[in-house]
């Protein structure tokens, strides 16, 4: 493990024993029973309801105790956000806490927070994590809802005992009508379609703060428009890329010029590099969806700046944190 990655590691494993220590109840959902030693992008966790209604506030308080920064907040679901945070010297450096309370996809429960936070053990380096029964319902709850390969998927349950596997059986048989005779990949795929047809293929705007999210993702677009100027334009959005458009943004676009349609783009999450931006585009555009690039400064500073940008941007939407 490369230095940036122990010190990623380090970060989050501090992270789940802050929560521990102040009294908020959350488990890793799946991995991390080596303290994250393995290459790491994102951490998905569940965390009780009450702590998740204040996550953001524990997250980037937790980020300037430790020297990072809290850059992007992306929610997907109703119960679930994904919290990208870096090392303020290094953008490069960087992780996705990626939480949820109940555990849904497109506006179906597949396991509530209470459920899975019952059924936790503790991990070697200290935190919580999921008893492998429960992970393995997490697991397929998530192989059906993200449509996952079928061989994989087949390979992975098959590591569980025979035991988890027959609890998740009668999990699926009460819960939801389904029976698996078999986990061989025929029988499991036609499971797995099974429950993802019984669940929702689009969230509901009538479900509780599904309107209100969509709205905020309109009125405060989490995408970026970086102005890279003419000068090594080509490298210097290779660049942004390399850094930013993996994990900070769900999407990545690089054009010769603007298009009034990339709009869209910026409430999707999407970075966006051009050369130039003109009137009436610098003015229609909030001011905390622009970042100009500047060629006086060297490659390092640039990504900093950039990163800073985004974390103060979180503290101007995120009311408690300012």
């Amino acid at each position: 493990m490369n230095r940036s990655h122990e010190k990623t590691a380090a970060f989050v494993r501090g992270f789940f024993l802050s929560l521990e220590q102040c009294g908020h109840r959350a488990a890793v959902l799946h991995g991390g029973e080596d303290g994250f030693g393995h290459e790491l992008s994102d951490v998905d966790f569940v965390i009780e309801r009450s702590s998740y209604k204040q996550l953001a506030t524990l997250i980037n308080a937790y980020c300037e105790d430790s020297g990072w920064f809290l850059c992007q907040i992306l929610r997907h679901e109703t119960t679930a956000a994904y919290f990208v945070c870096s090392a303020a010297e290094d953008p490069t450096c960087a992780v996705a806490l990626d939480a949820c309370s109940d555990y849904q996809r497109n506006g179906t429960v597949f396991l509530r927070a209470d459920e899975l936070l019952t059924n936790t053990q503790i991990l070697p380096w200290g935190g919580r994590g999921l008893k492998p029964a429960m992970q393995l319902r997490y697991r397929f709850a998530k192989a059906s809802a993200k449509n996952k390969d079928i061989i994989a998927v087949a390979t992975e349950f098959n590591n569980y005992p025979v035991e988890d596997r027959q609890i998740c059986e009668t999990w699926l048989k009460n819960q939801w009508r389904i029976s698996l005779s078999s986990w061989d990949s025929t029988q499991l795929d036609s499971a797995l379609v099974e429950l993802r047809k019984k669940s929702n293929p689009r969230p509901s705007l009538l479900q509780v703060g599904a309107q209100a999210r969509i709205l905020s993702r309109i009125l405060h677009p989490s995408g970026l428009v970086v102005i890279a100027g003419h000068l090594d334009f080509d490298g210097a959005a290779a660049r942004l890329e390399s850094v930013f458009g993996h994990l900070y943004f769900r999407r990545f676009r690089q054009a010769d010029r603007w298009q009034p349609f990339m709009i869209k783009d910026l409430v999707t999450s999407t970075l966006i590099v051009v050369p130039e931006l003109g009137f009436p585009w610098l003015h229609l555009i909030p001011k905390n969806c622009l970042h100009r690039l500047d060629h006086s400064l060297e490659h390092a500073t640039q990504l900093q700046a950039l990163a800073g940008q985004l974390h103060q941007r979180c503290r101007q939407r995120e009311t408690p944190l300012s």
